[in-house]
């Protein structure tokens, strides 16, 4: 008896590409590691180039990083984060997003001719990281709230033969 739906497989399915997800991280430091292993699985599943996922583990770092560092220091919220990833043909896309809706804030670390503002502070610095390194980042608001993103581009190999659309069929 045959499958009329599916007849005869011709061989083991094949695996279909990471398009996009998502994970929730409590916001604690150690949440940042968490968040770099989780990402590196998810680079490997995409089959992404090992330069664009260490640039990647990175930048998130980076963000993950600022979002913990920046919550509230009242103790009633954490800095928890959410990551959405998204993989698309030759470049992907990784957000950031406070759980709790709060804005992102911005900080440069810059020499202060006024205060004593240390030139050579350890903090500050992150965004420039992912400014020089990032195809395309910034802000961003969604229904979960505001947060961060940025884009990374690799070079991906151009088909062998030209993509040509079929001739229309004439009723």
């Amino acid at each position: 008896m045959s499958n009329r739906i599916f007849p005869n497989s011709p061989g083991p399915r094949r695996r279909l590409p990471l398009r996009r997800c998502s994970f929730r991280f409590i916001g604690h430091p150690e949440s940042v590691k968490e968040a770099r292993d989780w990402m590196a699985r998810k680079l490997v599943f995409a089959d992404a180039p090992a330069e664009t996922a260490e640039n990647t583990l990175l930048l998130l770092s980076e963000l993950a990083t600022n979002n913990i560092q920046h919550a509230p220091a009242d103790g009633a919220e954490r800095g928890d984060f959410y990551i959405r990833a998204f993989f698309f043909y030759g470049w992907l896309r990784v957000e950031v997003l406070d759980a709790y809706k709060r804005p992102p804030a911005f900080r440069v670390a810059a020499p202060d001719v006024d205060t004593d503002t240390d030139a050579y502070a350890e903090g500050g610095r992150g965004l420039l990281l992912v400014n020089a390194i990032a195809s395309r980042w910034g802000r961003f608001r969604s229904p979960r709230g505001p947060g961060m993103f940025f884009e990374l581009c690799w070079n991906v190999p151009e088909p062998l033969a030209p993509v040509v659309p079929l001739p229309r069929k004439s009723r």
